[in-house]
């Protein structure tokens, strides 16, 4: 029955349903009360619908439509496919900058192991190291509690709404059921009055309960569809706050004790030779036209999974002088593979229309967003 149940327009289905209608029909006949269960009421409902979305698949039946609806469902479809997207990409960037948080450790472990004993600011820098990584521990939690926390109640709200959705579509399969019903009695030969009047009867409360949950969904969906303005607003200031006061305090020591180094030794320069430096002009965005950025983030949204990760966010407290050492700097760095790097392939002409690239090397063409 479930089975059936998931698609009683089929015709294989909809056969099978009013064969197990008509088996409860004899059962209830022969049975001494004759009462109906709440089984049999459920498979005469399903029967009814199935018919009625046959019929309309047909043509022979007309569906009432709901022009004012259907836009505001137009509008919950796009703003809960957009809500979505965003939770996730939220979630992807709190893992990256988790392993952002364990990349700049590392490298700041790296720093302070080759940062000799008679440079100006060791003892500074050693107690930046150790508070580097408070100052992610508070930026991931803040992260977590003021945007992604938020966003979840945003998205939360969207299965409760589907579902009344759904139960909308099916009071409206029972609503046009009960009309089709009515208007087939009436427009028979042979009328009878009693069956006109029930059915006039159960159009009237099938009629009731379809547009009650049609005006709620016309008054909700306006609401919910408004409220995407202020969630967004929230999720993205909190965002920029944090990341604005996160990367203020996390390079204004560092850059003082690099300052006070170079001034301790002004003579000592570094030039770069033989490398050629990278045009920035020629990564400008407006190269893509706003529309070929859209199509290749919607792309990107639908292959991109990124994999969860556990983390605690439990942390020691800040010291006020550094005590980390040399030893446990290089102890608390693990291993890494060594990736072999890549020869960098000479720059290939972009193509602004399409967003592919001219290899000058093989004479090839190739399409950047596929």
């Amino acid at each position: 029955f479930t089975r059936i149940k998931s698609n009683p327009t089929r015709p294989y289905n909809y056969l099978c349903l009013s064969f197990l209608a008509a088996k409860i029909k004899m059962a209830e006949s022969n049975s001494p009360k004759g009462g109906s269960s709440v089984f049999a009421r459920k498979v005469q409902r399903q029967l009814s619908r199935g018919k009625e979305k046959v019929l309309q698949k047909l043509g022979k039946a007309v569906e009432s439509k709901d022009d004012e609806f259907e836009n505001y469902l137009a509008k919950f479809y796009d703003q809960q496919t957009d809500g979505n997207r965003i939770h996730k990409d939220l979630r992807a960037y709190l893992n990256a900058v988790r392993d952002m948080r364990e990349a700049s450790r590392r490298l700041s472990h790296s720093l302070f192991d080759v940062y000799e004993p008679d440079w100006v600011g060791e003892e500074d820098l050693g107690a930046i190291v150790e508070g580097e990584d408070l100052l992610w521990n508070d930026f991931e939690v803040k992260l977590l509690d003021q945007a992604i926390r938020t966003m979840e109640s945003y998205v939360s709200q969207f299965p409760d709404v589907r579902e009344k959705i759904a139960k909308r579509g099916r009071k409206l399969v029972d609503y046009d059921s009960a009309r089709h019903h009515l208007e087939a009695l009436q427009s028979a030969k042979k009328k009878d009055d009693v069956k006109i009047s029930k059915a006039e009867e159960e159009m009237n409360v099938a009629k009731a309960v379809y547009e009650g949950i049609n005006n709620e969904l016309k008054e909700e969906l306006p609401t919910l569809h408004d409220n995407r303005i202020g969630c967004y607003v929230a999720v993205f200031l909190a965002v920029s706050n944090l990341r604005d006061t996160f990367y203020k305090e996390l390079n204004r020591d560092l850059h003082n004790v690099i300052g006070e180094l170079q001034a301790q030794h002004p003579d000592k320069q570094f030039s770069v030779k033989g490398i050629q430096r990278l045009e920035y002009g020629s990564l400008r965005r407006t190269l893509l036209s706003p529309r070929a950025w859209k199509a290749s983030f919607s792309e990107f949204h639908r292959s991109y999974n990124p994999k969860p990760t556990r983390f605690s966010f439990k942390s020691p407290e800040k010291p006020k002088h550094g005590t980390l050492s040399r030893e446990s700097s290089s102890t608390a760095v693990s291993p890494q593979p060594i990736i072999p790097e890549q020869p960098n392939p000479e720059p290939a002409d972009l193509d602004s229309t399409t967003g592919g690239y001219y290899n000058k090397n093989n004479n090839k063409y190739s399409c950047k967003w596929q």
